[in-house]
């Protein structure tokens, strides 16, 4: 017999810096790659701090900053597990950039992060997890998390 699995959400609400630390650190614990995260919501809703606290749950040490300027960072874990994290806000549906998406998105052991990623939803995994993140207050973030598939859904039901 086969089922489809449906839409799954979670929301997280996070009071300090340490919460978000916390749940970066259990994504990176659900994560298997290959795996696209979408991070969608306002400058300063803490897409880029909650990339920095998923590196950190993989165990990746070199500093990881917005690449709002580069458009592409990329970082290694010490088990090789590659973590691409792009930020397309001042990009429309850029074909070199849509390229480089895409053969990240191919890799078995990539985990690709991106903000700001609507103007390329025709380049995106259609099994993706799928995080707003919403700013409430200096210190306080709401991430509301949705899945797109199985493979995604699996990590929710592992947050909940």
């Amino acid at each position: 017999m086969e089922y489809m699995i449906t839409e799954q959400k979670f929301s997280y609400n996070s009071a300090s810096l340490d919460r978000s630390l916390e749940l970066g650190n259990k994504l990176a614990g659900l994560i298997k790659p290959p795996l696209l995260i979408e991070m969608v919501g306002d400058l300063g809703g803490g897409k880029t701090a909650l990339v920095k606290s998923i590196a950190k749950g993989l165990g990746i040490e070199q500093t990881v900053t917005s690449p709002t300027f580069n458009i592409h960072r990329g970082y290694e874990s010490p088990n090789g597990i590659r973590l691409e994290h792009f930020d397309l806000y001042r990009l429309n549906d850029d074909e070199i950039v849509a390229n480089e998406l895409k053969d990240c998105l191919e890799d078995p052991k990539t985990i690709v992060c991106t903000e700001w990623a609507n103007h390329f939803s025709s380049h995106l995994a259609e099994d993706r997890l799928t995080v707003e993140c919403h700013y409430i207050s200096e210190n306080e973030r709401r991430y509301d998390f949705k899945s797109t598939g199985p493979k995604s859904s699996k990590i929710i039901e592992g947050l909940k």
